[in-house]
Order: structure tokens, then sequence, then C-alpha cells
């Protein structure tokens, strides 16, 4: 079904306003004539090297008529360039974190990019957009203060926070900072941490993170492994440990701060950690323990689990019966990264990166068609944007609510 940006401009202020607009139908009529129409939950306007595009394009060409609304976020971390590291022997800068040793930092000034290019768009635009803030350490108890500045900086952008990573495969290793054990003086360590680790499911300051989110109404993206995975700077598994799941972390985490609203990327699945057998009882236990969150099901990576799964893992059926037993916790999201990878192909020659191409962008929705088949059309139309647009509209209203409260606040002396 194909509707007009009109109507999709309608449906997205109806959101803000509980009074009829002018030239708009009311809003159930609005909501009911683009229901159809995806929303995408996980869509990166940048990359690792901060290269993307302006927001105006991303609804203009990409979105279109297709997407109705998107969730907006870049990446949280840049990968470094390091010359003396002569990566690809200095034929292509880095700009994915797959490939180059140099490790990554937190990029903070990607919060501002986003904010400054959601304020130039019209009411139309931003209301079809759910801007999230990325640009914080999670293992930082100093997270929240950056949360905290940038609602107070930019009032009107922001919905949430993420997507932010706390156990990913390759990612976690390289980020800039010292290791979980540092400075413990011999206290043990977190259930989920390895002298090597520099990220844990147990770290205060995510619980501080996690409790201001809830405070603020703000959404959560969460990006944490399923289970753990050892594997090398450019790709190579040294071990996966599906027998190991991050299970009882992630539960802990909803438990210490239950007010936290969280949708938990990808299910906890990546390039490398793929669905073990037992996958969706994992999931499911955790959902179970934690009424307030949700999962998404994004990346074509992911997805072609879902649909076309290898032997060993879920079947398409188990994923269905998943998806109708959680159809009000469940968000469909494409996990685009908008600006492709710089590469030397098999030839040497050189190709580097740009903005994604608008079909191959919209190929992806085409994926999970089985899926959508398999559990009908009134559970596919929550996934497929229903559960989004109440999540996000009820974070939206509460998030606005804390900013006028909160409008005082001076950012150069926040509380602690």
């Amino acid at each position: 079904m194909s509707v007009s940006l009109r109507t999709v401009a309608c449906l997205g202020l109806a959101a803000l306003s509980t009074s009829m607009l002018p030239g708009c139908a009311s809003p159930d009529a609005v909501r009911a004539s683009a229901d159809e129409t995806l929303v995408d939950s996980h869509f990166h306007i940048a990359n690792y090297a901060m290269q993307g595009v302006a927001l105006k394009t991303l609804i203009d060409r990409y979105m279109g008529q297709q997407v109705r609304r998107s969730a907006v976020f870049a990446l949280p971390l840049q990968q470094k360039w390091d010359r003396f590291e002569h990566y690809a022997d200095d034929r292509i800068p880095p700009n994915y974190y797959m490939g180059p040793r140099a490790g990554m930092y937190y990029y903070a000034f990607v919060d501002a990019m986003v904010a400054t290019d959601y304020l130039k768009l019209s009411p139309q635009d931003r209301a079809r957009l759910d801007p999230m803030i990325v640009g914080f350490n999670p293992m930082d108890q100093y997270a929240g203060q950056h949360v905290r500045r940038a609602l107070l900086m930019f009032p009107g952008v922001f919905t949430g926070i993420g997507e932010f990573s706390v156990h990913k495969e390759i990612v976690s290793e390289k980020t800039s900072d010292d290791r979980v054990s540092s400075g413990l003086r011999g206290a043990p360590l977190p259930p989920d941490a390895t002298a090597d680790s520099r990220s844990t499911l147990y770290n205060p300051a995510l619980k501080s993170l996690l409790d201001f989110a809830g405070e603020a109404g703000l959404i959560v993206s969460l990006h944490s492994d399923a289970y753990p995975a050892r594997v090398t700077f450019d790709g190579r598994v040294i071990e996966l440990s599906p027998q190991s799941p991050y299970t009882e972390g992630m539960k802990q985490l909803c438990a210490n701060s239950p007010g936290a609203r969280v949708y938990w990327a990808h299910t906890g699945l990546g390039r490398f950690v793929k669905p073990a057998a037992d996958h969706l009882e994992q999931v499911s236990e955790v959902l179970e323990a934690c009424p307030n969150w949700a999962v998404d099901i994004s990346w074509d990576l992911v997805q072609a689990y879902i649909v076309s799964p290898e032997p060993g893992m879920p079947a398409l059926a188990d994923w269905a019966r998943f998806v109708v037993r959680y159809q009000d916790r469940v968000l469909w999201g494409s996990d685009s990264v908008i600006y492709t990878q710089n590469r030397i192909d098999g030839a040497g020659g050189v190709h580097l990166g740009g903005p994604m191409a608008v079909d191959d962008y919209r190929a992806v929705a085409g994926i999970t068609e089985p899926l959508w088949k398999a559990v009908g059309p009134e559970v596919a139309r929550k996934v497929k944007g229903g559960n989004h647009v109440r999540l996000f509209d009820d974070a939206r209203k509460k998030v606005r609510t804390w900013e006028a409260a909160n409008a005082g606040q001076d950012i150069w002396n926040l509380p602690q």
C-alpha cells in the first residue's frame, strides 16, 4: 500500500499534538491509512568515520513513501586512522571497524551534528524521525552527563539513546579505554568479564545510564551479543561460546534499572554471533524477566538467519512462534549504515565508499517477507511499524516533559 507524503506528515504530527491539525484527517484515520508502511527502528545515519548523508536526503530519497518513520542514530565510535599502521598499504583510509588493527574511540560531536541537522527540517519532516543520542561511553560513570547535556542543549530533538554496545564482536576489544580489571585492587571480576575485557553488563555506570533514561523517558537501543565471541581485528574467529550465554547479565541489568524501556538490538546476534539452537529460549527468558524490554529484528544478516536458517539454528516456524508470542515487543529495522565501506577488490581496484544506493536500502524490507506471511497480517503490522510508533510516541512525550521541567539546569554544573 502506498500513502502520500501529506498523509505521512499528518501521521507524524498527530503524535505530537492532541488537537486536530489543519488539512489532516483525524489521527485514527491517518494511522489507519498508513498502517501498511514500514517504520525503521534501527538506522545509522553515519558510519565509523562519521560519513553519512543529510537528514533531508534520508527523508526525501531513502524513506520516500515506503518508510513513514525512522529512528536515526549515528555510530558512537570513530575508527582511528593510524598512518603508522599502513592500513591497506595506505591505498584507502579505514571507515569500518573490521580490517584495521587500530583502535576506536567515542565521538561525542556526532550528536551535535545530528541535532543541528534535525533542527533545519520542517515540522512535518521532523515528525518522521526519532533521533537518538550515541556519543558516550556506556562504561563511563559520566555517560549520563553527556546525555543530560544533549537534552538540555537541543530540546525537542532526541527521543532516546543508542544504539550503543556492551558486548560486541571485535568492537568491544578495540575501544580505546581501560580494561575492566584496571584499579579493582584484587576484587573479583564481573561474571561476564575476563582480564582483557573492556565492557561488562555489571558496570555501575550502565545502571546509572539506564536509570537516567528511565527518569527522562528516553527509549534505549542496546546492542549486546547473546554469547561471547573472540574474533580478531580482521574477522578471524578464534572462539565462539554459545554454551555460555550472557542471559543472566542481561536479566540483572534490567532488574537493576526496571524503569528503563529498552529494545535489544538483533536479539543479541551479529556477524559471527549466530543463533544457537536454544537462542529463542534465551531471548524469551530475558523478555520474561524484563517486562519493559523489547527486541528488534534488524540487520540483513540476522534476517537471513531467520528466514533461511543454517543447520542447528531455530527454524522460521520457531521465529514465527516467538514473534507471535511477543508481538507487542518486537520491532523491525534495517540496520542500514547509510555510507558504504572503502574497499579494494580482488583485482586490486580501489573503491571509495559513498551514500548507500536507495534500492539497496529499500531491498532490505523484502528479506523478512516469509516471516510476515508466517505470522499473519495483524502481527506483521505491529512489528513493521505499530510497535515503534506506540513506544516512540510515548518516549517523545515523556522526554519533552522532562526537558521542560529541567530547562533551567546549568550544563556547566550538572548534578553528579
